[in-house]
């Protein structure tokens, strides 16, 4: 579906770029905000191990969690990036069952990979503990909490006026 009042923007000039728009600086910043967010919950994860003493156990722990947050970070934030300035309550995140199926269906793939025991030693992971899996699951979602923060200062700035 598209997005709201995309039909009020002015047209993108035949020499624009597909990322003018502030579409460039969102990738950017939101790329960053990406790495920043998966070596946070690494950083967590080595200062506060589940495995204390075992330097092995809380490395691999920690790039098990690094892991499963980048993974869901991606997953999440598919939903965030349907509009470059529009909540996304505004876009309707659940509009398309394709999409949905397909978020699912990678969601359980990536469970798969990290609680499955003979896919564990392929990917190198752990099984977590749920103190572990609510450090993973307030980074990857806090993703969607601040994209959507700046989206809303954004518009309040008038940038969105300028979208394509």
């Amino acid at each position: 579906p598209a997005e709201p009042g995309v039909m009020n923007h002015k047209p993108r000039g035949r020499k624009a770029s597909f990322f003018s728009g502030g579409v460039l600086s969102s990738i950017i910043y939101q790329g960053v905000l990406q790495a920043a967010l998966v070596m946070s919950v690494y950083g967590l994860a080595i200062a506060y191990p589940v495995h204390v003493g075992d330097n092995h156990a809380i490395h691999a722990d920690a790039l098990t969690m690094a892991f499963a947050t980048l993974g869901l970070i991606q997953l999440f934030h598919a939903y965030n990036v349907k509009s470059v300035y529009q909540s996304i309550l505004t876009v309707g995140p659940f509009k398309s069952k394709t999409f949905n199926w397909s978020i699912l269906v990678s969601f359980i793939l990536l469970m798969a990979t990290i609680v499955v025991e003979p896919l564990e030693g392929i990917f190198h992971v752990t099984k977590l503990d749920l103190s572990q899996w609510g450090i993973v699951m307030a980074g990857s979602f806090s993703m969607i909490i601040i994209v959507e923060i700046v989206k809303f200062i954004q518009r309040k700035l008038g940038f969105d006026k300028n979208a394509i």
